[in-house]
């Protein structure tokens, strides 16, 4: 029972499946196309658990190779292999062991990426291959922005960044727009094509509101919680960033052709940082895409003594540190026997709807699914700072589920700050007088509890 995200993405690529359209009889802010990525998954039946998290593995790792690949045009091949390595093992602390959508774009940013990189000296002089190159990378940054849209900061590193080598190579101004006009066309191609599939099922007003306004209703955080998120994530982060500011320090030399690629990995990297800084609340996941550029500034530390040392000691470190998150995950979120209690707290006592306020999204996709809200995401209806952000009244929907009686109801206990408590209190004004406790599972702070209706238990 990995992230509830991923638990979520599965769900709905199964309903996408059935009909049930992302924005429409599913909602969530993510794209399209990692709603289309988790289907293919499910198109695996039983085993879709299986497919995905191998999914997730061979994104991983190919992504890891063109890691190396990237690495070994500025450091030795060791310090190019210990940067891939760092790259597969720095997701485990960052809440990445499983299938997060950027486990799956980090590939495609790293394809366009690398492609740029290994040609930056062909492309400097020649404007046809600057051009066809330019479309192939930003084709992959679209392609990107449709599993999630924070892919946009770097796409758009790298059209400023041809468009900068047009101007050095005084390209014409006609020229210059043209190419502009090409490369920011393909890279919202993706994204347009699903628009324009939305305006013709009748549903370009969801979509829009889903992809592009909603993420600006969104609530802030409290200022506590705020400043808690931007500690965790920095200090996930702070390990990779030190090996790319002690570069300087250790007086790593280059050649004059590598220089050039450390410079444009330099400003990759700030792009990168760019991208996590604008988005709060600042999540611990929020930091997988930085680990890819990250990564590859490790490298050039091999060359130096003291920069061997740092690397192979953070690299053990985070080896050990990941390997006990997991170790903890597993204890603290659930394993199989859980979820399996899980299912059968839901399932005997009959047919009925359920209803899940916060708990595991994966029991939508894994029981017979009853429909009684287009939102099934459930922090959708707990957290706060999404009251005004999902197109829908969380105490209102919440009221309209509630009178349709469903037979259970998924919470967890105690509240949390974070919590929605005119909603929460409406819940268990309902809970207390028509339902009881079948099922409790205990964890660290709080506990996954199965509400049956009274009416249901009666002989």
């Amino acid at each position: 029972m990995l992230e509830l995200d991923e638990e979520f993405y599965l769900f709905a690529g199964g309903r996408l499946l059935e009909g049930d359209w992302p924005f429409v009889g599913v909602w969530d802010r993510k794209p399209f196309g990692l709603f289309l990525l988790y289907a293919f998954f499910h198109l695996f039946g039983s085993y879709r658990i299986w497919a995905y998290q191998i999914g997730a593995l061979l994104s991983l790792w190919g992504t890891a190779v063109l890691v190396r690949r990237m690495a070994l045009t500025v450091a030795p091949a060791r310090g190019a292999f210990i940067a891939a390595a760092l790259y597969e093992i720095w997701p485990n602390l960052a809440a990445g062991e499983g299938g997060q959508s950027p486990i799956f774009y980090n590939f495609l940013t790293a394809s366009a990426i690398s492609l740029l990189l290994s040609n930056l000296s062909r492309i400097a002089n020649n404007a046809a291959l600057r051009r066809k190159i330019g479309c192939a990378a930003m084709l992959s940054f679209g392609l990107a922005m449709q599993i999630k849209y924070t892919a946009l900061f770097e796409g758009c590193f790298a059209g400023i960044y041809l468009l900068w080598l047009n101007w050095k190579s005084k390209s014409s101004l006609n020229a210059t727009l043209k190419d502009g006009v090409i490369w920011v066309t393909t890279a919202v191609l993706p994204t347009l094509i699903v628009f324009l599939l939305y305006c013709l099922i009748g549903h370009a007003h969801d979509w829009w509101y889903a992809n592009i306004s909603s993420i600006f209703q969104r609530g802030s955080l409290p200022l506590k919680e705020t400043l808690l998120l931007v500690l965790k994530i920095s200090l996930v982060i702070t390990p990779l960033l030190f090996c790319w500011l002690v570069r300087a320090p250790l007086k790593i030399t280059f050649t004059n052709e590598q220089k050039n690629r450390i410079r444009f990995l330099d400003a990759w990297t700030c792009a990168s940082l760019a991208g996590v800084a604008v988005f709060s609340p600042w999540y611990t996941h929020y930091a997988l895409p930085l680990f890819l550029p990250l990564a590859v500034q490790t490298a050039p530390l091999w060359g130096n003594q003291i920069g061997r040392g740092i690397t192979l000691l953070i690299t053990l470190i985070g080896t050990l540190q990941g390997q006990i998150i997991l170790w903890k995950h597993y204890n603290s979120r659930g394993n199989k026997a859980v979820f399996s209690q899980l299912e059968h707290a839901l399932s005997n006592t009959g047919k009925g709807c359920f209803f899940i306020y916060d708990g595991p999204a994966m029991l939508y996709d894994t029981l017979p699914y009853c429909k009684l809200s287009t939102h099934q995401f459930p922090s959708h209806f707990h957290l706060q700072s999404e009251e005004n952000a999902t197109g829908m009244n969380p105490l209102s929907e919440l009221k309209e589920i509630l009178a349709k009686k469903p037979e259970h109801i998924i919470t967890q206990e105690p509240s949390f700050s974070l919590e929605n408590m005119a909603v929460r209190e409406t819940l268990y004004d309902t809970l207390n007088r028509d339902y009881t406790p079948t099922y409790s599972w205990a964890r660290k702070h709080r506990a996954v509890v199965v509400y049956t209706r009274k009416a249901a238990l009666s002989p």
